[in-house]
């Protein structure tokens, strides 16, 4: 009786889990209160904000938008601010169109999303007119670098000159900044940079669809990673000072950054214009020139895939936007292990086989001990049935002999518990790597899998996994109750329909675990001698 109490504590703990899985990607991927709360912006949005973003919401472009293209990115800049209004990530295909590069800054008024970096003051009332030396540049096959140089000058003889350099096979572009006061009185100014985008809500599929963040991000010494979403920018302004930070606008598996020069202290903001539209931004300490004087500084803006190792080499903390969760250290551990795999066979669906299959082997004196426990379980399942009979209703004598049953026999109820319970976490960290990772991004496995970070298009793994759970159960001793039986059988329908909508990588995982689990479950329950404590003979 207490066996079967336990094992249907399992089975819900194990539901619960899945579910509080699901219900945290749910909560960190769809938008959220953040305690974050600050003051208003003090100082104006730059009078750039005000013209890329009309009262359309159109991006307003003054002339035709210069061009750049590297081996892994596309950029259009606007010469109206000299900012940049798209980035196509050429290495990644679009998740809806797969012919098509997936573009990540959008001028589309539906999809608005920019990055801007402007010399602003408080006193300029129109943006800055940008010229360059050509309309398209390109990185050349045999060129590692790409220098792209815009100049403006503003009516009060300010000039400024702004020069993106790209590199090769990298999404992280550098901004050096040089501006020199032409006129014959002070200027005062500072560096402003933010990203706009437009709300997004994805529709939703169901109650178990996964809805993935979209919003802002920012890091600060005492924060290292904090989350912005766009309903927290419409209640109250960020407003922060902060050295050795970055700001992001986040989505799965992409992001945009800009990470400033950490020797300075920067205010950090946010601001909701109206119609959906909301930014996240930092502004520099602010400077003087005297006539003649001039000004320089450098900031960094990445521009593509949430590659943790990559991040972490660009900025403290901004590996944190790849959310591995609380077991992140097992986490980066198993996908370290998963990127080995995959360097030798070269397929993730694979590699993900693989790496089940490595865990599997790693727990299987643990998951033997479980088994064995629930094989010795099973034998006496009929003696526990004799005594239920004998005892009619009392539950007391019912449980007083069956724990005298377990005593006489050496049998410990709990022995199938402690190693489920051990792999619980490693389950949970392999959970987030298989939902974070952009290396599974639009990545094949076989036959209709075409995309494992996608759900299965035919249902077909979910349904295989709801399978191979009911399969488990009928090799597990059934509940003496025919009423918990029956809520036990409804187990792999619940599982079923919670993994429907997940990626096809982590079902894949769950299908592997639960194939390979009925496999040494049925060669220990159908081999080992309990009296003996070992196997049968193959005879």
């Amino acid at each position: 009786m207490q066996t079967d109490f336990i094992r249907i504590l399992l089975w819900g703990a194990l539901f619960a889990i899945a579910f509080m899985l699901w219900n945290a990607w749910h909560l960190d991927y769809t938008e959220k209160p953040s305690i974050q709360v600050g003051q208003s912006v003090q100082n104006n949005l730059p009078p750039t904000t005000a013209a890329i973003v009309n009262s359309a919401n159109l991006p307003n472009i003054s002339a035709t938008p210069i061009q750049v293209q590297t081996d892994v990115l596309a950029i259009a800049i606007n010469p109206l601010g000299g900012n940049l209004i798209e980035a196509t990530l050429l290495k990644y295909p679009d998740g809806k169109d797969h012919k098509k590069a997936l573009t990540l800054l959008n001028a589309d008024p539906t999809r608005l999303y920019l990055a801007e970096t402007n010399i602003a003051t408080t006193s300029a009332t129109q943006p800055l007119v940008y010229h360059s030396q050509k309309p398209v540049y390109q990185l050349a096959d045999k060129q590692d670098t790409l220098a792209v140089t815009l100049t403006a000058k503003s009516s009060d003889k300010i000039w400024v000159e702004k020069t993106y350099q790209f590199k090769k096979g990298s999404y992280l572009i550098g901004v050096d900044y040089r501006v020199h006061n032409q006129s014959d009185h002070p200027f005062t100014g500072y560096l402003d940079e933010k990203l706009i985008r437009k709300k997004v809500s994805p529709p939703s599929k169901g109650f178990f669809h996964i809805n993935p963040y979209i919003g802002a991000a920012y890091s600060t010494p005492s924060q290292p990673f904090e989350k912005l979403s766009f309903d927290d920018m419409a209640k109250a302004n960020l407003s922060q000072e902060v050295k050795s930070g970055w700001i992001s606008m986040l989505q799965l598996y992409f992001l945009s950054a800009w990470i400033p020069d950490n020797a300075q202290t920067f205010h950090f903001y946010s601001q909701d214009f109206g119609n959906d539209i909301y930014t996240i931004g930092m502004q520099s300490p602010h400077f003087t020139l005297a006539p003649n004087g001039q000004y320089t500084t450098h900031s960094n803006l990445y521009l593509g895939p949430a590659i943790s190792n990559v991040l972490n080499s660009i900025a403290p903390h901004l590996g944190l936007t790849v959310n591995y969760g609380w077991l992140w250290f097992i986490s980066e551990w198993l996908f370290w292990l998963l990127k080995q795999i995959d360097k030798v066979v070269g397929n993730w669906g694979w590699s993900i086989v693989l790496l089940t299959a490595l865990i599997k082997l790693a727990f299987y004196h643990l998951s033997a001990k479980s088994y064995r426990s629930m094989a010795r379980m099973r034998q006496l399942q009929p003696r526990l049935e004799a005594i239920k009979k004998r005892c009619g209703d009392d539950k007391q004598k019912i449980m007083q002999e069956t724990m005298a049953l377990y005593k006489k026999e050496q049998v410990n109820p709990m022995g199938g518990c402690l190693p489920i319970l051990v792999q619980i976490p490693v389950f949970i960290a392999l959970y987030w790597v298989l939902l974070e990772s952009v290396e599974l991004y639009q990545a094949p496995f076989i036959l209709w899998i075409h995309d494992l970070s996608s759900p299965d298009p035919y249902y077909i793994l979910p349904i295989l996994m709801g399978v191979t759970m009911f399969v488990q159960q009928k090799l597990s001793p059934p509940p003496p109750d025919p009423t918990q039986e029956k809520l036990m059988l409804l187990m792999p329908v619940f599982f079923t329909a919670l993994f429907l909508y997940f990626p096809a990588g982590l079902v894949l995982y769950w299908v592997v675990n639960n194939g390979l689990s009925i496999l040494q479950q049925w060669y220990i329950t159908n081999h080992y001698h309990p009296e003996k404590k070992s196997f049968k003979s193959k005879k």
